[in-house]
């Protein structure tokens, strides 16, 4: 399908001031951070909520919008890199995995979603289930960077030059931030750390609990076209679901459009494209069981 029948180059176009945006935003978050935990305490709690939650979601998903190369106004590989350096993972992981991620949507052959696979064990499989609920996408991070490098299909690909090239851009960004709120702010080294690390945990939940509502417990029997429409959409009817949709940038809204009509940038447009006649809506109270099957069944 044609971008332009539903959404305009025009307004595609316009969406490139996000990513400017966002690039200087979330670091001077991070950098003014500390200084408020200093002040407030665990009260910080509500800052890494908003703008903290809403930054990092922004961030990630415009991670994802540059692998796409939506946007033709910016430069996209920039971003990308730059975008995954920010969130501390190395970019060479996405990129093997995100187009498989659409090709094996909803099956244990999705190894972004699912790196491990089906784990037969029951008691394992609840323990990572619990794992990946409480710790979020750190968590799916940590088990794709130890595991992929020697995945059979991936491990050809994979350069551990770029993990190092990884490993200074993260020293030079969040070692920077850190040197620059101790120097600022006359700040310890425990008065940054501290915030950091609680600020990393409620994001990461956050931004996986909108990747769990499209996909979580969703195992799908079928073709491409079959298992893309189990994929599940947030209805936006109440309040709770209109402030997660907000603090997360609409992306589990019509999440099922972006894997039936992948080269459609429908996402910052709600409502433009129409959605798959058998799209799956489902509300905030329709997720608590979807995570207590992931706690108690293996699917």
């Amino acid at each position: 399908m044609d971008n332009n029948q539903y959404i305009s180059q025009n307004m595609v176009k316009k969406q490139s001031w996000k990513y400017y945006f966002a690039a200087v935003a979330w670091p001077l978050y991070l950098l003014v951070l500390p200084f408020v935990f200093s002040k407030l305490g665990l009260f910080t709690i509500f800052l890494m909520i908003f703008p903290g939650v809403f930054f990092f979601t922004w961030v990630g998903f415009l991670m994802h919008e540059s692998w796409h190369k939506y946007v033709p106004n910016i430069s996209n590989n920039f971003f990308y890199y730059i975008f995954s350096w920010m969130l501390l993972t190395d970019p060479q992981i996405y990129k093997m995995l995100h187009g498989g991620h659409h090709m094996n949507v909803n099956s244990w052959e999705d190894k972004e979603f699912h790196p491990l696979g089906k784990i037969k064990n029951s008691v394992l499989r609840r323990v990572y289930n619990y794992l990946e609920i409480i710790l979020g996408t750190v968590f799916i991070v940590m088990v794709t960077s130890v595991t992929i490098p020697f995945n059979s299909k991936y491990k050809a690909k994979y350069r551990f030059n770029s993990l190092a090239l990884s490993l200074c851009a993260w020293i030079i960004f969040f070692g920077g931030i850190g040197l620059l709120s101790h120097f600022v702010f006359n700040l310890s080294a425990k008065t940054i750390i501290i915030p950091s690390l609680i600020n990393v945990w409620i994001c990461s939940f956050m931004l996986h609990q909108s990747q769990l509502i499209e996909h979580g417990n969703v195992i799908g029997e079928g073709d491409w076209n079959v298992r893309n429409l189990l994929t599940r959409n947030l209805k936006s009817e109440g309040i709770l679901e209109k402030l997660f949709l907000f603090m997360t940038h609409g992306d589990s809204r019509e999440h099922v459009l972006h894997h039936t009509l992948v080269k459609v940038y429908s996402r910052p447009f709600p409502g433009k494209v129409p959605m798959p006649e058998k799209a799956v809506y489902i509300r905030l109270k329709s997720y608590l069981p979807i995570l207590w099957g992931m706690l108690t069944k293996n699917v």
